[in-house]
């Protein structure tokens, strides 16, 4: 099963701009969404506590962007916050300082609250020792203080992952045919309401694994009701249709370098070795990304039609690169 927090680290990377829309309302008109974003998760990772090193939360560092015409950007720290943590503050805080020292940027944090347990939900750290104070103050999100419908109906898709999120919390209540409807519904949703496809693609995962099923045949049944409301032709699961999707899109990526190179070169050569290359890109991409949406490796070796161990040494190879890149 795909852990919660990898969906949620995820899920706000994949809907970035929606993300910003729905948290930061008032302010998102400053930033420069032409110029994209950067994910540091690796360099969050090399900040964090080593005593929280094992604890289950998602937690993103984004690089963005002002609309200010000057080279100046700043950093947004999320952490979603799954369980009680009487310390939760002071690692808000933690974060922050060691955030703040290592790239000396401005910091907008802010704190998501998954869990139904208010005791723990803090919105500041405060310190006070012979006259010296801090305080540190951050936003925050409380998922409970919601209510579903309002959720789905707020005109922003991150308002239906919260949703998601939100329906999870009493679904130890209801037994498998209830989830399955409720996952069926919010699906039927998003293509009610003419949602891109690309983004569709990423909201399935989401909704298929963060409510779970007591009966794992019914994430059979989920897929099926999908083709139904799909009205797709072909059968594939909703793991496999992302994952043709993304080789769609690599193919195309692959024939246009292709061609180019055939172009410039004006051989056939030139065009086949160009087609090549595409075509092993594009195995290589397919394999990253299902890599790091948590595919086991026998299920992406089964997709690209690769032995595992040729898979597992791509996977080993890509992951050496970003560390290599890091570094450097």
């Amino acid at each position: 099963m795909v852990s919660k927090d990898i969906l949620w680290k995820g899920i706000i990377e994949d809907l970035i701009e929606d993300f910003l829309h729905f948290f930061f309302p008032e302010q998102v008109d400053q930033i420069d969404f032409e110029r994209g974003f950067t994910f540091l998760d690796k360099e969050l990772e090399q900040l964090s506590p080593q005593s929280e090193s094992k604890r289950r939360h998602a937690d993103k560092l984004i690089q963005a962007y002002l609309k200010n015409g000057e080279e100046q950007w700043f950093l947004i720290h999320v952490e979603v916050q799954g369980y009680s943590d009487e310390n939760f503050a002071f690692r808000m805080y933690q974060y922050a300082y060691r955030i703040r020292d290592r790239y000396n940027r401005p910091i907008v944090a802010l704190a998501i609250f998954t869990n139904a347990n208010r005791l723990h939900h803090y919105s500041e750290y405060r310190e006070a020792y012979w006259g010296t104070k801090t305080l540190y103050q951050y936003r925050t999100f409380t998922i409970i203080d919601h209510e579903p419908l309002a959720l789905r109906h707020s005109g922003n898709l991150f308002g239906l992952v919260i949703e998601v999120a939100l329906r999870e919390l009493d679904i130890d209540k209801k037994d498998d045919k209830e989830r399955l409807y409720i996952k069926t519904e919010l699906v039927r949703h998003l293509f009610q309401h003419g949602v891109s496809k690309r983004k569709i693609k990423r909201l399935l995962d989401f909704i298929k694994y963060y409510i779970d099923f007591d009966q794992k045949t019914f994430f059979d049944k989920f897929d099926n009701d999908i083709q139904l409301i799909t009205k797709s032709r072909k059968a594939m699961g909703i793991r496999e249709a992302i994952i043709e999707e993304v080789k769609k899109q690599a193919q195309k990526e692959g024939r246009e370098e292709g061609r180019e190179e055939g172009r410039e070169e004006g051989r056939e050569e030139g065009r086949e070795e160009g087609r090549e290359e595409g075509r092993e890109e594009n195995t290589r991409m397919v394999i990253s990304r299902a890599f790091k949406k948590g595919i086991l490796v026998k299920d992406i070796a089964d997709l690209v039609d690769l032995p595992i161990e040729k898979v597992k040494a791509i996977i080993k190879e890509l992951i050496n690169r970003e560390e290599d890149s890091f570094e450097q």
